[in-house]
């Protein structure tokens, strides 16, 4: 009896997890009923008919729709949308241009245009509306044969290869690279700022084998968007590129992403608030930043804030025109875990006003180099901590950065997550058996701009307090090899405009100076062959024999 029970009860769950199988076709119809014999023809109509268990698969294709999903599953059955098994399916945000081009007396063309992409009144069209970025800020596109066309503010500033928007006469002008008829070559202009929108709350989603790309959104809103206190999603094997802003915004709690993309985006390959236990594994951020957003204000690979138990794990950070991974205010317990993160424009990994990164087993290489003096850089490096505290760095190989590892500290307060603002600056760091090598400034670098070190030639903190001595902090350093440039030191302590800033050697004179331990060696890196990228430790090189550096160098993604 207690057997056909469990039987009976075991049939019954199985029932409530696998729940209808919907199909999409670009040949089907809204009005077919989403079978494979009579397939949807738009997401949209496959995602309103799902519920807890339920299946939508989508035929090969482009969709240039905004999907919006109002309703998830539950703990005992995820909802999924999936690409058909082998399909391409490319959910766009831009419409073909075919007809209605009108040849203009200049050589340019025409067509009608009402669209407007507003922040929050009609007119409110940039952001952020600061004069560096008129331009940057707005969320227009136009492509042509795929390849994005560059928008100017004037009529007359019109040249090959460029757009204008005038929202007065409601007319979009273009002029191809060649001066070509746009009736000849695939024209598609931006109709959509998101591809993807899921209402506050909606939870337990699978999304799988989408390509989700052109979209109208403006910086710091993303074009595929999780709601507040969406729960448990499992995203694998997407990609996000070429949104005008951010690829995609997340928040809530308990997502995994596997094996995604998220490049080519205009400001940022993703961003996240307030998105608590997630996990990004062996995704690839690549080549965003691409319209120039300032830096220095949120533009590159990612920022994440306000996240606890956010991490990175073998993953790529590579080629942003900024930093390439960003926590930024509030973050808690993160970890970045056997990346490569390589040539991004600004540090590798920037972990500000945050507490408890343990960055660990990552190759880092040649970031922050991009237009830089060695003497003109500011905790561009590696690994930046800056105003955070309780951070392990262990075992990481870093090479040829601007600097390997460097401490950013200014006056700075940051919010918690639990509620409350408190003063935060760099202390109780550990930085052990990591390989930094060939920083082309300093490979440890203590840019700590406080009055601790001297006043500011400018004069501008005199007001500011006097800040802890750095050997009271509870700064550790233990076992790393440093292999310095020629002729270059390994430490800086103290920015080199402030007039009590020293540069060390070796780590004897580095606690000469600071009065911080530091069982660090200098030795030769023992690198296979650093030309060629090949980071691996030859077993004969003190490194190895310190157990510094990557661990187990074949889990890097290359």
């Amino acid at each position: 009896m207690r057997t056909l029970v469990l039987m009976v009860l075991s049939a019954f769950l199985e029932l409530s997890v696998c729940g209808a199988e919907y199909r999409v076709s670009v040949s089907g119809s809204d009005s077919a009923d989403g079978t494979a014999a009579a397939p949807w023809r738009t997401i949209q109509r496959g995602v309103d008919a799902l519920k807890a268990g339920d299946t939508l698969r989508i035929g090969a294709g482009v969709y240039r729709e905004r999907i919006e999903l109002k309703t998830g599953g539950t703990a005992d059955g995820s909802i999924t949308i999936a690409a058909e098994t082998g399909a391409r399916v490319v959910v766009c945000g831009a419409d073909l241009l075919a007809d209605g081009w009108t040849r203009l007396p200049d050589g340019a063309w025409e067509h009608d245009w009402a669209l407007r992409f507003p922040i929050n009144g009609p007119d409110d069209l940039t952001h952020p509306g600061d004069p560096a970025h008129l331009l940057t800020g707005r969320a227009e596109q136009v492509f042509d044969a795929g390849r994005l066309l560059t928008q100017v503010l004037k009529r007359e500033q019109l040249g090959r290869g460029t757009f204008f928007v005038d929202l007065d006469q409601k007319k979009l002008v273009v002029r191809l690279r060649d001066d070509g008829d746009p009736t000849r070559t695939d024209i598609e202009a931006g109709a959509r700022g998101q591809w993807f929108v899921a209402q506050p709350g909606v939870s337990h989603v699978r999304v799988r084998g989408i390509v989700f790309r052109c979209a109208s959104n403006h910086a710091q809103r993303g074009a595929f968007i999780l709601g507040n206190d969406a729960k448990n999603w499992t995203v694998e094997d997407c990609t996000f590129e070429r949104a005008n802003g951010p690829g995609a915004t997340f928040t809530g709690t308990g997502h995994v992403f596997r094996r995604c993309y998220f490049q080519d985006n205009g400001q940022l390959g993703f961003g996240a608030w307030a998105c608590h236990d997630t996990r990004m594994e062996e995704c690839t951020i690549q080549r965003n930043n691409l319209k120039g957003y300032s830096t220095a204000w949120e533009a590159g690979g990612l920022k994440i804030t306000m996240s606890r138990g956010f991490a990175l794990l073998r993953c790529r950070a590579i080629n942003n025109r900024g930093v390439g991974i960003w926590y930024d205010i509030g973050n808690e317990k993160a970890e970045v875990a056997h990346c490569l993160i390589a040539d991004n424009d600004e540090a590798g990994i920037f972990y500000e006003i945050s507490y408890g990164l343990h960055a660990h087993d990552n190759l880092v290489i040649n970031n922050a180099n991009l237009g830089e003096k060695p003497r003109g850089a500011w905790a561009a490096a590696g690994i930046t901590l800056s105003s955070s505290e309780d951070c392990v760095i262990e075992n990481n190989t870093l090479a040829g950065n601007r600097d390997g590892v460097s401490f950013r500290e200014q006056n700075r307060t940051t919010p918690r997550i639990g509620g409350g603002e408190v003063r935060v600056l760099n202390r109780n760091h550990t930085v052990r058996r990591n390989v930094i090598a060939h920083s082309q400034a300093f490979n440890i670098a203590f840019w700590m701009d406080t009055t601790f070190f001297g006043p500011h030639p400018a004069g501008h903190d005199k007001n500011d307090p006097v800040f802890e001595d750095p050997k009271t902090l509870g700064f550790r350093f233990e076992g790393n090899v440093l292999t310095p440039l020629s002729g270059r030191p390994n430490y800086l302590y103290g920015p080199l405009w402030r007039e009590r800033h020293k540069t060390a050697g070796t780590p004897g004179e580095f606690k000469a100076v600071s009065g911080i331990e530091d069982s660090s060696l200098v030795s030769q890196s023992g690198f296979v062959d650093e030309t060629a990228r090949d980071f691996r430790l030859r077993d004969d090189s003190a490194a190895s024999k310190a157990g510094a550096g990557v661990r187990e160098m074949e889990r890097i993604p290359r």
